[in-house]
């Protein structure tokens, strides 16, 4: 098993320990969703409601042997936006982990539209749709992050009419939640299907 593979099921298996919601997003999603492609991290959303419980959830993980590495708001909206994690030694891998608590505003509903998928060889775990990852990728996209461009390339060739139709109500949401970043995020999901 890859060290990356260890990791992700690491965390899974952490999470659901925890009974938390979550889904994959981020490049490994990508390359599930659309062509495989090189990745060093795992991006999670997570559903929590607020940031009491993403913070006691992270306080779990770090009883399971998980360290924090960082820890970022998402300061238009005051919340708990991100928690990057490192493995446990004994895992003996580099891979850090993202979990997404509040950093788009639609980390729930990517949670309860995710597919399970295996993603690595023997690693099964639920990976947000396309349409999901679109808008992740829309928002997050910037001249310093050019393998956004790739991805969202890619994934508008894997989208499906129904995919675009799902991205701009997620992009709506993402607006109407105050997390889009002064980004039209409608008409930047829209541009990329042009």
């Amino acid at each position: 098993m890859t060290p990356l593979s260890s990791a992700l099921r690491s965390i899974g298996d952490s999470l659901l320990r925890e009974s938390a919601a979550f889904a994959l997003v981020g490049g490994l999603a990508v390359s599930a969703r659309t062509e495989p492609r090189f990745t060093r991290d795992i991006d999670l959303a997570v559903a929590a409601s607020t940031d009491a419980a993403a913070e006691d959830l992270t306080r779990q993980l770090v009883r399971h042997g998980w360290k924090i590495d960082a820890i970022t708001e998402q300061e238009a909206v005051d919340r708990l936006a991100t928690v990057r994690l490192e493995p446990p030694s004994a895992l003996g891998t580099a891979a850090v982990v993202d979990l997404l608590f509040a950093s788009s505003g639609i980390e729930s509903e990517l949670v309860r539209d995710a597919e399970s998928l295996e993603v690595l060889p023997g690693v099964v775990v639920p990976v947000a749709t396309v349409a999901g990852l679109l808008v992740l990728k829309a928002l997050a996209t910037s001249p310093a992050r050019p393998q956004d461009e790739v991805d969202l390339t890619a994934l508008v060739a894997a989208a499906s009419a129904d995919d675009r139709e799902q991205a701009r109500r997620l992009a709506a949401l993402v607006i109407e939640r105050g997390f889009h970043r002064e980004r039209d995020l409608v008409a930047e999901v829209d541009r990329r299907f042009t």
